[in-house]
């Protein structure tokens, strides 16, 4: 049975994978700017800590699927 856009119920949506890559970059850096606001709010210096090192670390996979997305528009 067609839906109203004129897939059927089966097939999926499809996306390029630049705009899923450009989507989860975006949303992994949102999630480094939340650890990096709990780290300066946070009372414990180690969980602080813990929360700036999963910042950089969200960041950094922000960074290769950015370069990824670059590789795949060549």
């Amino acid at each position: 049975m067609p839906s109203s856009r004129g897939r059927s119920c089966k097939e999926p949506a499809r996306r390029g994978t630049i705009g899923s890559f450009m989507k989860m970059a975006k949303a992994i850096r949102k999630q480094a700017q939340t650890a990096e606001r709990v780290a300066l709010t946070t009372a414990d210096a180690i969980v602080a800590n813990q929360m700036r090192s999963l910042a950089r670390a969200f960041r950094s996979q922000a960074d290769i699927l950015k370069k990824k997305e670059k590789k795949k528009k060549r």
